[in-house]
């Protein structure tokens, strides 16, 4: 139970510290990662605003609108990037919903008659698994199972398998660490892990 508590604390401050970065991005940027990313992104920055206009105007919203956007939005568009593989941008717009919307929830509403799984906490360990960020991953994943994830939706038991196993595989050295918000948006993080 303390080592929950514990994964509790460091996956908020992870996510906390993200959502900070987020905010102090200038409005103009279209991608707020750019500045601080030099890593793996499968997207360019035109795909990825292609991607973030197409998702907004299926969240009913405007495809120019920057601020005040709903936890939706960021779940859904950070759901589309890691389909896309670019787990990086995934990552910022995952912890930008859970930090707005923390309580997971099978078939809740997002918009209009628009119902789905949401369960951030799993896709944003598969995010942090496929960025190599092993402490990360091992708490978003616990607090995926804390919130009962893997069983409360359409999550195939073979892909919670999977990214158990990725995590348990790692060497439990790399598996001390602070989740902090300078290892996450530090590209040579991902790549030292």
């Amino acid at each position: 139970m303390r080592r929950l508590a514990l994964c509790l604390v460091v996956s908020a401050a992870c996510l906390a510290g993200m959502g900070t970065a987020m905010a102090q991005s200038t409005p103009t940027a279209i991608d707020p990662l750019a500045q601080h990313v030099d890593g793996p992104v499968s997207l360019t920055p035109d795909a990825a605003e292609a991607l973030r206009r197409r998702v907004l105007v299926d969240c009913g919203l405007p495809a120019d609108q920057r601020d005040g956007l709903p936890w939706y939005f960021h779940f859904e568009y950070g759901r589309r990037l890691l389909d896309a593989g670019d787990a990086r941008r995934a990552v910022v717009q995952l912890s930008q919903s859970v930090e707005m919307n923390p309580d997971s929830k099978a078939e809740k509403r997002l918009y209009g008659m628009w119902f789905t799984d949401y369960l951030p906490y799993f896709q944003l360990a598969e995010a942090h698994a496929q960025l190599g960020n092993w402490p990360c991953a091992a708490n978003a994943f616990q607090l995926s199972k804390a919130a009962n994830e893997p069983t409360l939706g359409d999550i195939p038991t073979d892909r919670v398998r999977a990214l158990q196993q990725s995590i348990e595989s790692q060497d439990a050295s790399k598996m001390i660490g602070s989740c902090s918000k300078a290892e996450v948006m530090d590209p040579s993080f991902a790549a030292a892990r």
